[in-house]
């Protein structure tokens, strides 16, 4: 990780490229400010390190525990072959492991014994047949583990209320770590956790749509340095915040959570799934963006992934009555690593 008004059209940004995937500020801010304490008491101690293993490679990404046995993280973290093939767990040598820093480092590491990915994704970058673009939707995946997670990793509850340009997230992720300044300059590890915040400024649509209809990717630049990436080129001005808290995200943080702070406590809402830079940028510095899959456009695949094990808040039945209270309150005053 990286410390330091929605698109109505194709995804893809004139002369830049996305990277699939918590970054510090300029100095003296740096990684190891943003590690996690790895306790059952912190905030992230549901959030999980993945280690991905097929055809001899090894890969890291990150996850969150939405449920006793039910972990979501990044469809291209277990697509095989960039095509949106999801591991095969009984091929000889190809596994997911699941690896809990709940209660100390490494207290857990688990095997899954099921793993999807959401049915329209068809691998990272590809679009539905018709659509000229490049696609970042729909890159979700639920891991499921043979036995309960440990009582020390919190169950996270997926917010899915609409989300709105400024929203104010809150990321962790086990990836490629470095500062607003340099860059990308420290290694992903399976076992240590940072966290960083930013705000949501951009969005894509459904790309089976055209990138019309309901909001399913987000955007956010990495502030700092005088740089405001996404209000100088396209005026979405959200809030920059102070050096030691704005974030970015990078390699191996891939499928880790962006949080919202709702009623008391922290609630998933969307993926981390990309980064991405402009002509001339180095990767992971002031000005780079980064985004993921906004899991409120994705309910029913997720219920149906996790058995329904999973909480949404509003439930679905109450997701129409918050629309009316909404509109009611607006007429009285949004990587690889060796095994």
């Amino acid at each position: 990780m990286v410390l330091g008004a929605a698109l109505t059209e194709a995804s893809i940004f004139n002369g830049s490229t996305y990277t699939p995937m918590i970054t510090a500020g300029a100095p003296p801010d740096s990684p190891s400010d943003h590690e996690d304490a790895n306790t059952s008491s912190s905030a992230f101690s549901g959030v999980v390190s993945i280690n991905i293993r097929y055809d001899g490679l090894s890969y890291i990404c990150s996850g969150t525990l939405v449920g006793k046995r039910s972990v979501v993280s990044a469809g291209h973290c277990v697509d095989t072959d960039g095509n949106g093939s999801v591991i095969n767990l009984n091929k000889p040598g190809s596994d997911v492991r699941v690896i809990f820093n709940s209660n100390g480092s490494n207290n857990a590491m688990m095997k899954a014994t099921a793993v999807s990915i959401e049915p329209h994704y068809q691998g990272f970058g590809n679009c539905p047949a018709g659509v000229s673009a490049f696609c970042v939707n729909d890159d979700i995946s639920v891991i499921t583990l043979g036995a309960d997670a440990p009582a020390s990793a919190k169950i996270y509850k997926v917010a899915a209320n609409p989300v709105t340009s400024g929203t104010h997230i809150i990321m962790a992720g086990y990836g490629t770590s470095g500062d607003g300044v340099n860059g990308f300059t420290v290694r992903p590890s399976f076992y240590i956790k940072r966290s960083g915040e930013n705000y949501i400024d951009l969005f894509d649509g459904n790309d089976e749509q055209n990138f019309a209809g309901p909001h399913e990717v987000y955007y956010a630049d990495f502030d700092g340095g005088g740089q405001n990436t996404f209000c100088t080129l396209y005026g979405a001005c959200s809030p920059s915040l102070p050096n030691n808290r704005e974030s970015g995200i990078g390699g191996g943080d891939s499928g880790g959570p962006s949080f919202v702070e709702m009623y008391g406590e922290l609630m998933l809402v969307a993926n981390n799934t990309f980064s991405g830079t402009f002509s001339g940028q180095t990767p992971g510095t002031f000005g780079t963006y980064f985004g993921g899959i906004i899991l409120g456009s994705y309910t029913g695949y997720l219920l149906g992934a996790t058995g329904n094990q999973i909480q949404l808040v509003p439930e679905p039945g109450s997701i129409a009555l918050f629309g009316i209270a909404l509109m009611l309150l607006v007429l009285r005053c949004r990587t690889r690593q060796a095994s």
